[in-house]
């Protein structure tokens, strides 16, 4: 297993010995659970110069990058400001390391503190997973000694929704993201976890009757903040999907109360004190929904 923050800040040299920059970030394609890496971003702590396929990768080793001849690296430059990125492709350190994550099986948010990589046997790197643990936070401050006595605290990529903002959007259009495969209450713990504005989204891309399940097991602040949140639309597409005892309660709120404008949940009013109910639990009369 490969650690992310050990691989990155090595040399990458051309095939004629050439020291084009140090390895600054690694992307990766979504679309498959365990998505490969795709390109080198390459250049200096100010900016990236190059951005390389991963075909041209001759060796990949902890002690430096060497590229095989592809002819001129030239075609390969960046602009300073703008990286030239496919739809589906983010940067495994500006959009995923440091940045909050939802374990949609562990039901838990947490921050990532390194990604892993496994190396394939044709020498193809894969992301397996991110590492939440205090361990390899301590690791990347040049604690080794204490952070060897904290365990991993793994989680597989294909269980993590990403919070970043392109991570987040990329997900939702890539079928096979952990989002998309959740159940109604699974669903409802991702929705209580994400910002409004992200929660929001998650809803409207997974359809009305998958988010009325949701909904219905959501805490009812959680789920009146949704429903304000969203489009009158989009809210009165959810609502028809809700069974009888909810949709009088939202029709009512949604014509007596202002919409909320992409207000962010207070998160630990949201996952802590608003958890999901659980199935067949009392939802105290409906109020609160727009406390």
């Amino acid at each position: 297993m490969l650690v992310f923050t050990r691989e990155t800040g090595q040399s990458v040299r051309a095939a004629n010995g050439t020291v084009l920059g140090q390895l600054r970030d690694l992307t990766t394609r979504l679309g498959v659970e365990h998505p490969e890496v795709h390109r080198l971003a390459v250049g200096s702590r100010q900016h990236l110069s190059h951005l390389l396929p991963w075909s041209a990768v001759e060796s990949f080793e902890h002690s430096g990058v060497q590229l095989r001849d592809v002819g001129p690296v030239d075609s390969f430059i960046v602009d300073r400001g703008a990286l030239p990125l496919e739809d589906d492709e983010l940067l495994l350190g500006r959009d995923v390391l440091d940045t909050q994550i939802v374990d949609v099986v562990g039901h838990r948010m947490a921050r990532v503190s390194d990604v892993l990589l496994t190396r394939l046997l044709d020498g193809r790197l894969e992301v397996a997973a991110v590492d939440v643990g205090v361990g390899a936070l301590l690791r990347r401050l040049g604690m080794r000694w204490l952070s060897e006595r904290l365990p991993e605290q793994a989680v597989d990529w294909r269980d993590l929704h990403l919070t970043s903002d392109r991570g987040h959007a990329i997900q939702l259009t890539t079928t096979v993201a952990a989002v998309h495969r959740l159940d109604a209450p699974a669903l409802a713990e991702l929705l209580t976890r994400l910002d409004l504005g992200s929660a929001t989204d998650v809803i409207r891309r997974v359809g009305p009757r998958r988010a009325a399940a949701a909904v219905a097991l959501a805490h009812p602040v959680v789920a009146g903040r949704l429903m304000l949140a969203l489009h009158p639309d989009d809210a009165a597409k959810v609502i028809d999907e809700l069974p009888s005892e909810f949709v009088h309660h939202f029709r009512d709120m949604l014509s007596s109360r202002s919409p909320l404008t992409r207000r962010r949940f207070l998160r630990l009013r949201g996952w802590r004190l608003h958890r999901p109910l659980p199935p067949g639990a009392p939802r105290r009369g409906g109020r609160g929904a727009g406390s």
